[in-house]
């Protein structure tokens, strides 16, 4: 089965030499997409071999960048995206890989209930897990996991759907389950270093786009609790 590996990449720091080092010991087609990085962070690329990088001038957001690399696949069976911070252990991209033979969606999930895990990131996804509880009747522990395997043949729903930012990846999961496509859901490791604070993830802006469709719900309940209180 022919896998490639879609990193989406924004300011990195060495850690994307070290996972792309780990990964290629195992997959042969990794494919990392700059998200208009800054030339200074851009220069760890010219540590690495072997690998395509393709270059947006602009900071389009994470989910673009995905949108992008896929547009490039030719001649894989499926795919696999991985954040560049090294939150995913390539061991945890392996048993994607493995569960890809027989499953057309895996992600890959995280234990949230762990103490190193900081309060937002605890707190966001729960909500966001709750949200799309509510939206789609499906129980997901991770909606905002950016260690997904997808089949080939889900390219095109993967183009079409909206989002450019970390809303994308809400928005493609809302996509499946209104195709009523099957999603195997596996453990992997929990990981949070320094309270998270490499992360590109816009509370406001990000959040906003992400729950978007859930504000006028939510404001209508407040009002209405105000209104018995």
């Amino acid at each position: 089965m022919k896998i490639a590996i879609i990193i989406p990449s924004y300011n990195p720091t060495k850690k994307i030499v070290k996972l792309v080092n780990e990964l290629q010991k195992d997959f042969d087609n990794i494919l990392i997409v700059d998200d208009g990085s800054t030339e200074e962070t851009k220069r760890i690329y010219k540590e690495l071999n072997n690998v395509k990088i393709i270059y947006q001038n602009i900071n389009k957001g994470k989910g673009q960048a995905i949108k992008t690399g896929i547009k490039e696949l030719k001649n894989v069976d499926a795919f696999i995206t991985v954040d560049a911070d090294l939150q995913h252990k390539p061991k945890d991209v392996l048993k994607i890989k493995e569960l890809l033979k027989d499953n057309d969606i895996v992600l890959g999930t995280r234990n949230f209930n762990k103490k190193n895990v900081p309060f937002s990131s605890k707190f966001g996804n729960k909500f966001s897990s709750l949200v799309f509880k509510i939206k789609t009747g499906i129980t997901l522990k991770d909606t905002q996991t950016g260690l997904r395997g997808i089949n080939i043949k889900y390219k095109d729903l993967c183009l079409n759907t909206k989002g450019n930012r970390y809303e994308y990846e809400m928005n493609f999961l809302y996509s499946l389950a209104k195709n009523k496509i099957n999603i195997k859901c596996i453990d992997i490791d929990t990981i949070y270093e320094d309270n998270n604070k490499g992360s590109h993830f816009h509370w406001l802006r990000d959040s906003i786009l992400i729950y978007k469709w859930f504000l006028p719900l939510l404001i209508i309940l407040i009002i209405l609790i105000m209104t018995i209180i």
